[in-house]
């Protein structure tokens, strides 16, 4: 079975490319905020089917996926893409660059040796108001895995940045409107960009990212039977059912249907005990990770998987849930064990004083412990 089966899915990508629009009612001109478990299709929807649909409509998008390149400050991967942008279009940009010199840099400032038009240097708001005078074109924006910019303060100063880019374009008379559209694997996580007063994004709302439906389902089961004789062929429903168990997951489904052809009991009931046993197995593991935590860890992850991104640890409310009424867990111990979590990979920082859960799995297993 091959590795992967790509099923496009031009409805989702039309809704959203919807979005890409300056009407105060109906589009959302803020930005686009999508969050989805990992390993659900995301990124390769990204960039097989919204990518090619902004582009035939006109638009020109600049898609960053923050985690290809973890060992990189996000911040610099921002700005590479930005400035290949600007290398891409340097023709437009020479015939312009006249009546609109950059030649200082302010922060989170970059500078790109272009061939015809000479050296550039500016801003992130800079560098996209040029791209849209130059092309003339509604630019929008993408970042994958937008939460890990929070990880360096040159990735946190690259989204105030494109919050600049973007008020200050949308509110001008340019040809063209920037449009952002912002993607994490982790629902509170990517909340980290939009939950309070220091957020780059405060007040935006985040929608859940659509699965993979049916159709994907329907496809892994056609190409699933072109390889079995018709009596051993299972039906779609079968393939729908153990695909929502594993979470809508295309690289735990095959893994599965893998297993199954190696399984003496082939069929229904088979897959059905294959599935639940990875899932078993995956939850097992980290319960078992849980448990060998104090128990003031333990009572710290639980209260986070309570309460999201409004965790607040130090408060009186969870430094008495943390220990009792009459004897509430001390700041200092909170701290330490925090600083545990942080190290042994389970609890995140995208700020002072802000944690979340490393993983939505995490929370999952948390919540039904």
């Amino acid at each position: 079975m091959a590795e992967t089966l790509f099923v496009p899915r031009p409805a989702v990508a039309e809704g959203i490319a919807a979005l890409l629009n300056p009407d105060p009612l109906f589009g959302e001109i803020s930005g686009v905020f999508l969050a989805a478990p990992r390993r659900t299709g995301k990124s390769t929807f990204l960039r097989r089917d919204l990518l090619p649909l902004l582009e035939d409509r006109g638009m020109l998008p600049l898609y960053v996926d923050l985690w290809a390149d973890k060992g990189t400050d996000p911040g610099k991967l921002i700005t590479a893409r930005i400035a290949r942008a600007l290398e891409e279009h340097d023709g437009l940009i020479a015939k312009i660059r006249r009546k609109t010199p950059f030649s200082a840099i302010g922060a989170l400032g970059f500078r790109v040796d272009l061939k015809s038009s000479g050296t550039w240097e500016g801003t992130i708001p800079d560098a996209l108001s040029l791209l849209v005078e130059a092309t003339g074109q509604d630019v929008a924006v993408i970042i994958d895995e937008a939460q890990h910019s929070l990880v360096s303060d040159e990735g946190r100063n690259a989204m105030y940045a494109l919050k600049a880019a973007r008020d200050a374009i949308n509110q001008s008379r340019m040809p063209g409107h920037l449009y952002l559209i912002m993607t994490g694997s982790h629902r509170d996580k990517l909340s980290a960009l939009v939950h309070d007063h220091q957020a780059p994004f405060f007040g935006a709302s985040i929608r859940d990212f659509p699965p993979l439906g049916p159709e994907y389902t329907q496809a892994i089961t056609d190409h699933l039977n072109s390889r079995l004789s018709e009596t051993a062929r299972l039906d779609a429903s079968v393939i729908e059912a153990a695909f929502d168990k594993l979470g809508r997951r295309p690289e735990r489904l095959n893994a599965c249907l893998r297993d199954l052809f190696l399984d003496v009991d082939f069929g229904e009931a088979a897959l059905e005990r294959l599935v639940d046993a990875r899932i078993a197995a995956a939850k097992a593991q980290l319960l078992s990770e849980i448990a060998s935590l104090s128990p003031l860890q333990q009572g710290i992850l639980k209260l986070m998987a309570e309460q999201g991104i409004d965790f607040a640890p130090f408060s009186e409310p969870s430094r008495e849930r943390l220990g009792t009424p009459e004897n509430p867990a001390s700041k200092g111990g909170i701290q330490k064990a925090l600083e545990a979590l942080r190290d042994k990979g389970l609890i995140w920082r995208p700020g002072i004083g802000q944690y979340v859960l490393e993983s939505a799995e995490l929370a999952l297993a948390l919540q039904g412990s």
